[in-house]
């Protein structure tokens, strides 16, 4: 992108097309970030221990209306899923990339509008879409930062009792040499567990990266719009070029981009109309209380 370029409206607003289109690209990683980590993944189990415990079921739960074909047909392929099944937040988050889709269909028509005179008019309708989105970029990290999921939860659930079989394993020792071989075992398990609570940190936290880089990216796309019509195209490339570089340089380090979520909430603040949209969505939105603790990506 060469700053000797001519300051042509038409220019600009191939400039700040392919800024809006590295935003939605941002977005769209960071939506499926943050699907993985709400993934409702089944417990590790063999075909034959699903078999095993179905068939259990089948033979000794007396609630089991074997008259109602569907019900007990639908509970039987659950049973013996093999594949992840998907969480119903992945709705919402479809719908949510959905809409900037729309925000980027929004901003490829500016190209047009140029030709037609209504440039200013098509940044102004392209401008509501990324702003409110850019709003709930930010609204989802802080909602994932305090109530963060478990996504390796049944692999907790394993090592829990395997826990509880070396429990019993110990207390029922009849020597030294046992209790040694059974603590162990233990201490193994527990590594793995520890192990198994850094990768959920780090799944999240890369997730909640990846959505305040997108917030970061549409506030100062939010900036660029409001000041569209007074600035020269250089001044545009100039702005674009930090802003690209600026997702660049903070794209692989979670760490970086996780404690710069003051800066970045202080920035939409600062925007009196992405301030206005925050307060508005908070309102409206009611977070669940919940006995997980708050999540901390800066160490």
């Amino acid at each position: 992108m060469s700053i000797a370029l001519s300051g042509c409206s038409s220019e600009r607003r191939a400039v700040l097309r392919l800024t809006a289109l590295n935003f939605k690209t941002q977005a769209s990683d960071a939506i499926e970030s943050v699907k993985t980590i709400y993934q409702l993944n089944p417990l590790p189990r063999s075909t034959v221990e699903r078999r095993r415990i179905l068939l259990k079921r089948l033979l000794s739960d007396r609630k089991i209306d074997f008259a109602d074909i569907d019900k007990v047909s639908n509970m039987i392929e659950n049973q013996l899923r093999t594949n992840p099944r998907p969480s119903p937040v992945n709705n919402v988050l479809n719908d949510l990339k959905q809409e900037y889709i729309v925000a980027g269909e929004t901003f490829n028509n500016i190209e047009q509008a140029g030709f037609l005179g209504t440039e200013a008019g098509a940044v102004a309708r392209a401008a509501e879409p990324s702003r409110r989105l850019t709003v709930k970029m930010l609204l989802l990290a802080e909602l994932i930062a305090q109530d963060p999921p478990s996504p390796k939860n049944p692999d907790r659930v394993v090592i829990l009792f395997r826990f509880s079989k070396l429990g019993t394993q110990f207390q029922n020792a009849t020597s030294e040499e046992e209790k040694t071989q059974i603590s162990n075992q233990a201490e193994q398990l527990l590594d793995e567990l520890l192990s198994v609570n850094t990768e959920d940190k780090t799944m999240i936290c890369q997730a909640r990266a990846k959505l305040l880089l997108t917030a970061d990216t549409g506030a100062k796309l939010s900036q660029l719009i409001g000041k569209y019509n007074d600035i020269s195209f250089d001044e545009v490339v100039a702005k674009i070029t930090t802003i690209l570089g600026v997702a660049s340089s903070f794209g692989s380090d979670i760490t970086t981009i996780n404690v710069r979520v003051k800066e970045i909430q202080t920035a939409i603040q600062e925007d009196p109309i992405l301030n206005d949209m925050l307060n508005k969505q908070r309102q409206n939105l009611s977070i669940a209380t919940s006995d997980s603790q708050s999540l901390e990506c800066s160490s």
